[in-house]
């Protein structure tokens, strides 16, 4: 149920403890300072009643609303709230809920979905207000017990759940909530979802199945099995995928692995070298099947997993759990929000800007962008959600340019 989310927490203190110096030992200057091209200003922020160690992730909608999910802080089964405000960072509306264990959320056609841990339940809720359009207590209809995993895709929205040693996917009528089908996964659970096209590619914790949605039922296609892996962290395997329809996929903290779409077989695997063994970064993609890997730098694969460069960013700063994969905008730059500060990468791997935010800020988590290209980020240890100026320059519209896919957080293109 919540173990996914609780490693989360785990990582994130061991991130803090290896933040506080660099590789030889010396205090990390919390303020680096600017350098590199134009004004990065704090535009605005926004305080909330979400603390914590784990990554928010917001959603943006087409008018440039945010909503973003989270839990009050020091408890096991707390109040949680689902917050929305506008571009300008005023609040619209605010809800709070008994459970515990939030999603992230999804913003589509007009509705914001999410769900939580404990118990199982998924929500669609009115963009406009907050207010309730429908729910599902899988904790009580079905006796799940797992933090459901959801995307929204092809106007439905799929959900993965369970038990502990067996999984489902489900697809619903986002409209009512209505179930269009159920598929069983057996002796898995679902730790992760993508979806192209019709096809549903779901992370059962060290391989992925194929489902093809047939609108009324679902078929499985193939089942790729991660070579020579007895077990694996529930952290590990975001799903991002090309244009062309290869998998991107994270098995191993030491591997990457390109997987065909359309057969499941492996493409090529890669094993990555020891600066990664305390990153817990997945992959992002570009337009033409590049792709982009965290581990304190950022790091330019090749589409055949040749590696093309390595930045230099961080001054030797090992820091494992907020080595997240960078945004990737339309100017072809990489934006990361990381301990204490922004960073945003030229395509050729040099350094753009780095701008250092202020005392107390606290760690900037894993951000995305607003529709003016602004960068929006939560810092969950101080609870507040922070817009900072951009280039100008937006999200990236090819490729997997964001963990969860894009501004909207559906998981699917």
């Amino acid at each position: 149920m919540k173990k996914a989310f609780y490693s989360l927490f785990i990582l994130a203190m061991a991130a803090v403890l290896f933040s506080g110096c660099d590789k030889n030992g010396n205090p990390i200057d919390p303020n680096p300072g600017g350098g590199g091209s134009g004004d990065h200003a704090e535009l605005w922020h926004y305080d909330a009643p979400i603390k914590g160690l784990a990554d928010i992730i917001p959603a943006i909608d087409g008018s440039g609303n945010i909503y973003f999910a989270g839990q009050e802080e020091g408890a096991a089964g707390g109040t949680s709230h689902v917050i929305s405000v506008d571009k300008n960072g005023k609040e619209r509306w605010s809800v709070a809920f008994d459970e515990s264990s939030p999603t992230h959320v999804m913003v589509a056609d007009d509705k914001l979905f999410f769900g939580f841990g404990d118990p199982v339940k998924i929500y669609a809720l009115n963009t406009s207000d907050g207010s309730v359009i429908w729910s599902k207590d899988l904790s009580s209809e079905y006796d799940f017990d797992w933090w459901p995993v959801m995307a929204y895709a092809n106007h439905k929205l799929y959900v993965g759940s369970g038990q502990l040693t067996e999984g489902f996917v489900f697809a619903y009528n986002p409209s009512d909530g209505n179930e269009l089908w159920i598929t069983r996964l057996y002796d898995k659970i679902t730790i992760s979802m993508a979806v192209k096209g019709d096809h549903i590619y779901v992370d059962q914790m060290g391989s992925i199945v194929c489902f093809k949605d047939n609108g009324s039922s679902a078929d499985s296609l193939w089942s790729w099995e991660e070579p020579g892996k007895a077990s694996r962290s529930a952290l590990e395997g975001n799903i991002a995928i090309s244009d062309n329809g290869n998998i991107y996929y994270r098995s191993d903290q030491n591997q990457m692995n390109i997987i065909s779409g359309s057969t499941g077989e492996t493409i090529t695997s890669i094993v990555l070298d020891e600066t990664f063994n305390n990153s817990a970064s997945s992959a992002t993609v570009d337009g033409e099947g590049n792709f982009y890997i965290g581990n304190g730098n950022m790091n330019k694969f090749s589409a055949d997993g040749s590696i093309v460069w390595t930045s230099d960013i961080n001054a030797g700063l090992i820091n494992p759990s907020f080595s997240a994969a960078p945004l990737i905008g339309e100017n072809g730059n990489l934006y990361n929000a990381d301990l204490f500060s922004l960073t945003s990468v030229k395509p050729d791997g040099t350094l753009d800007w780095m701008l250092g935010t202020t005392d107390g800020v606290g760690n900037l988590h894993v951000p995305t962008m607003d529709n003016d290209g602004n960068i929006i980020t939560y810092a969950t240890e101080k609870g507040t959600l922070y817009c900072y100026k951009g280039d100008g320059s937006k999200l990236a519209t090819q490729g997997w340019p964001k963990r969860y896919g894009d501004m909207g957080n559906t998981s699917s293109n």
